[in-house]
Order: C-alpha cells, then structure tokens, then sequence
C-alpha cells in the first residue's frame, strides 16, 4: 500500500461568470485544505456550440455557450486576493497569445499578489486557442522553448539583455520587477507528453503537469524526465502532478450511465488516435488525430459530431476518466503515487454530466481529501 499522505490535492479553480459564485467557490476550495487550484487558459472550450442544447446537456440551461472563460490572470490576481495558503496554478498557459516578457512580468505580479502561491504551468498550447484567432500553431514547441529561456533569463536578472532567438530578438530589453521573494521565482510546472516536450519539462521545469495518462504511461515518462534532468545536471525540487477527469458514486452503475452521456463521451473524443488504436479502435476524425494539434470543435457541424460521439466506444470512456466511489479514488491514488505522483489536480466532471449527481459526488471528494490529510 503507497503512502498517501505526501501527495497534494487540487481542485479546478473557478473560472465561470457570475463573479459572486466564483469568488464564493475559490474561497471555499481553500477552507477545505485543498492545496491547490488550477486555472485553464482558454479562448474557447472543446465542447462544439452545436451540440451545447438542453437535449444533450442540462448546462446549457445555466450557461449558454461552451466557450465562456474568465481571463486567466485577471481570476488568478482576484483569487489570489481572497484566498489564504492555496496555491494557484496556470493549467495551463502557453507563450504564443502572450510574450514571454509579458508572461514574465504577469507571473512575477501574481507572485506578489498571492505572496509566493503561484505556480506557472506551462505548455505548447492547442490549436483551437489559436489559429481560430490568427494566431499560427506552427513550430510550438521551439517556441515553448525560447520562451522559457527568456522567462528564466528575466527571472534571474534585472538588467537589460539583448536576445537572438529564431523566434524572438531582443535588443536592450528589460523587466526589472522581482519576485516577492528574492531569489525564488515562481515554479514552472511544463505540460509536456511527446518526447521533445519532456526534455523540455526536465530542461526548464520545475514540475510536470501532464494529463490522461495512465499509471504505467506516467512512471514511463517521469523516468524519461528524470534521465534527462540527471543528464543536464538538474537536481532542484520538482514536483510530479497530474490532472485527470473523474466520475464519482458509491455505485458504479450510475459512474457508468453517466460515462454514456453525451457530453461525456463529447469530452472523450479529445483521447487521441493513438490510444484508441491501441484498444482497437478508430478515432472518428482519423487515425492520426491528436486533439491539442488538430481540434477546433467551432468547425464541426452538429451531425458530425452526434455522429462521432455514438462512435465513443466504453473502453476508451474507461480509461478516459477515472470512475467510482472514495474507495476506488484512493486505491487508483494509492498506484499513480507508487509511479512517482506528488501533486494531483482531480477535474470532477460528474455534475456536469446530472446536475443531480453534483452534491454527492463533492462528498465522495471530500472524503477522498479527508483520507489523504487525515
């Protein structure tokens, strides 16, 4: 049996309109003890509005588009303000909407506000927050790279550098701002899965926030990290998260009709072709699709889609999100922290799938909190 009581628990921080509810749900997520929130950094969501109707999801009722987000920095700065020893993590950003001095300078902000509580989380962004907008995805990851390398310069320097990257050039340029506390900046948590991406994780980062991997997959690839760090000379801190999807009932009956609803098997067409194929099944938007690169739900029509998400087979909405009651969380906690976990970000998606599941599915949460913190 894996020791528990090390590893942290966050919750996704608020991010919807009304303010009132948002600020009413961060501070309660920090009176639970929960150690962390986690904030995504969207324009748009990966719920096509053609499908977002009452007859596939009663959210549609509250809320009338799937594409409504708080502006990341702005939440986090509010937050941060009324809140007490949470941490708050960007999950996550990435450099292509923001300059990386701009990032820079924004973080540092949020490590005032929030007296050293901010984590950046960090990756080489999705295509549906881009190109829409104008904005290339096209060499993201050399991108992510540079970036961080200005961060880091800027973290460590207050005098004016001159930079000659391939994707940025700087002459003279200068940020002087200071971390709230000299000398420790805030960490940087990478999103990385592909292999160059993990070298980036171990070359900058001081944590990793991948999502949707399963126990064998993340020891794989945190060794991978862990080779590479060794190999740069890398032997700071780092912190090892995860973020998964969760279902919770003490019946898993119920896990399970809510897993068939449309919304979530909407949700499970972002696992990408390469795990469907291992379970022996084809994406239905091809066999090389991969949904951080290729997928912009507001150019798919509602046929398309009703028609894709029948095509959701259960084994992949098995492996998608973790299922079941406070017992069955723990024990799969109890295998992702014998793998190397330290910090886990549990999404609880039930409510979004029965509105009526909600209530209950908090208590299982809260049960699984007090367990590991007790």
């Amino acid at each position: 049996m894996a020791d528990l009581r090390s590893l942290e628990i966050g919750a996704p921080g608020p991010f919807l309109p009304p303010w009132d509810n948002a600020l009413k749900n961060a501070r309660l997520i920090d009176s639970l003890g929960y150690d962390s929130m986690a904030f995504p950094d969207h324009f748009a969501g990966f719920v096509p509005e053609c499908i977002w109707t009452p007859d596939i999801t009663p959210l549609a009722l509250l809320q009338p588009s799937p594409h409504t987000y708080y502006e990341l920095a702005s939440l986090m700065g509010a937050v941060a303000a009324v809140t007490e020893r949470v941490r708050l993590i960007s999950a996550v950003t990435e450099p292509l909407r923001r300059h990386p001095v701009l990032l820079a300078q924004t973080f540092l902000t949020l490590d005032h506000i929030s007296r050293g509580r901010t984590v950046m989380g960090i990756g080489a962004g999705e295509v549906v927050n881009l190109e829409p907008y104008g904005i290339s995805y096209s060499a993201q990851v050399g991108k992510l790279r540079e970036a961080l390398d200005i961060i880091r310069k800027i973290w460590v320097s207050d005098q004016p550098f001159d930079y000659h990257g391939r994707y940025w050039q700087m002459k003279g340029a200068v940020m002087s701002l200071r971390p709230a506390v000299q000398g420790r900046p805030p960490p940087i948590w990478v999103a990385a899965h592909g292999p160059k991406m993990l070298e980036i994780a171990a070359e900058f980062g001081d944590g990793w926030i991948p999502t949707l991997l399963r126990p064998s997959e993340y020891r794989e690839r945190l060794r991978i990290i862990q080779r590479h760090r060794r190999r740069m000379g890398r032997d700071g801190q780092f912190t090892a998260a995860l973020w998964n999807w969760y279902i919770l009932d003490e019946d898993l009956g119920e896990c399970e009709r809510l897993m068939r609803t449309p919304l979530a098997r909407a949700f499970a067409l972002l696992y990408p072709a390469s795990e469907w194929k291992r379970l022996g099944h084809q994406h239905p938007f091809g066999e090389d699709f991969y949904s951080l690169r290729d997928y912009v739900p507001m150019r798919y029509d509602r046929e398309t889609v009703l028609r894709a998400i029948d095509m959701v087979p259960d084994d992949v909405l098995r492996e998608f999100y973790t299922m079941g009651d406070a017992e069955s969380v723990i024990k799969q906690l109890e295998e992702y922290v014998r793998a190397g976990l330290q910090h886990i970000i549990i999404w609880n998606a039930t409510g979004m799938f029965d509105l009526e599941k909600a209530r209950n599915s908090n208590m299982i949460l809260k049960e699984v909190l007090g367990y590991v913190k007790g």
